[in-house]
């Protein structure tokens, strides 16, 4: 999670953790624009909160961003 956390703040994006109806959101912000945005399932937070920003972190990369 730290490597994630870090390849993220890297990049020059800010991470944000909500609870939003019920439902946690991750988004990846730049500029104070949301770039990437989800919501996790009911999974254990820990696992979904990784793969998560794993994959947003992947999208944004093959966006060049």
């Amino acid at each position: 999670m730290r490597d994630l956390l870090e390849k993220a703040l890297n990049k020059g994006l800010a991470v944000s953790f909500s609870n939003e109806g019920g439902f946690a959101v991750i988004r990846l912000t730049k500029d104070g624009e949301v770039v990437a945005s989800c919501s996790l399932g009911s999974a254990s937070f820990r696992s979904s909160v990784e793969e998560s920003l794993q994959s947003l972190l992947l999208d944004l990369d093959r966006k060049g961003i």
